[in-house]
């Protein structure tokens, strides 16, 4: 397995970083998402189950003149899943998601905070909130993941 890649921050070699070490490699290999997105992991805590990333989506991520509901939705979707994986050391492809869209995203950067909710050996129950760059709440989401413990599937 690539432990320098993407794929370093599951099993072994993701649970053997540091919060900081685990976000600093993160933000070192970012998927093409998360770079359309303009993603930056931020901070987090294994122990107190949380992540936060902040987002500055570029024009295709809007609608007129306010953030799409998709591109809300796959911002909370990976904060919330990446948060996952962060405090398992497991992937977490997402079941099934609730978004709750609170008002029009108008701001030109946003800040996304996840937290597991629940854990199973199976499954992870995880949330998220999305705040513009006012600190205004604009979006919330539940999402069910399956956790993926046999790494071996990724390589």
């Amino acid at each position: 397995m690539d432990v320098t890649g993407y794929l370093g921050l599951f099993g072994e070699p993701g649970t053997g970083l540091s919060d900081a070490e685990w976000v600093a490699h993160a933000n070192k290999h970012l998927t093409p998402n998360l770079a359309l997105l303009n993603a930056r992991f931020l901070e987090g805590s294994c122990a107190e189950r949380w992540l936060r990333m902040s987002y500055e989506p570029g024009p295709g991520a809007f609608n007129f003149a306010q953030l799409s509901g998709g591109s809300m939705a796959e911002m909370l979707d990976q904060t919330a899943t990446h948060c996952g994986s962060l405090v398992t050391g497991c992937p977490c492809p997402t079941l099934s998601m609730t978004v709750t869209i609170l008002r029009a995203g108008t701001a030109k950067s946003y800040v996304a905070t996840g937290r597991v909710l629940k854990l199973t050996k199976t499954n992870a129950v995880l949330g998220a909130d999305l705040d513009d760059d006012n600190g205004r709440q604009i979006a919330t989401i539940t999402v069910v993941s399956q956790l993926i413990t046999d790494i071996g599937r990724l390589g």
